[in-house]
């Protein structure tokens, strides 16, 4: 168990990593294209590929960080309006329903960057490199949904814990 846990805080570290990275190039090349339109006195013409790239790693990247930290968006109101019986199913079958899309996610992921063949205009990165973050993002969520399903599973959970903290 204490390797998964390493595991786990590595892979934590190397998402926030990369997330931050990305936020920090975004900020830099955004904040010279501005004094480069309002000066004159360079230019960025490539700026819009790096741009695309460190934000689709971001939102991704950081999507599967909020995922393994439990943190992601979620309207919980019918959860706290269901009776404390009834919790754990409802759980458990949200966590059946993110299981499917990100199982689709991967896959349709993977079918796009293993089928794109451009490069960029000006750089000539392969766009591959832009859509590999979906399924490696949606397989790293995939993995921690398939641990809430059986967290939340009545077979695997502990039956006197009723999950109220989401």
């Amino acid at each position: 168990m204490n390797i998964l846990n390493s595991i786990d805080r590595a892979l934590g570290i190397a998402l926030r990593t990369i997330t931050i990275t990305c936020l920090v190039i975004l900020m830099f090349i955004l904040g010279g294209n501005v004094i480069a339109r309002f000066t004159n006195w360079f230019s960025l013409g490539w700026y819009d590929e790096i741009i695309q790239l460190s934000f689709a790693w971001m939102v991704f990247f950081g999507a599967a960080e909020l995922w393994r930290e439990n943190q992601h968006f979620r309207i919980d109101w019918l959860f706290y309006t269901l009776p404390r019986a009834k919790r754990r199913l409802h759980t458990f079958l949200v966590a059946l329903v993110n299981i499917l899309f990100l199982s689709f996610l991967l896959f349709e992921g993977a079918f796009l960057a293993q089928k794109s063949s451009a490069s960029t205009p000006i750089l000539g990165l392969p766009v591959a490199l832009l859509y590999c973050c979906v399924p490696i993002s949606a397989a790293i969520m995939l993995i921690y949904a398939i641990t809430d399903l059986f967290r939340h599973s009545p077979r695997y959970a502990d039956e006197s814990h009723v999950v109220d903290d989401l």
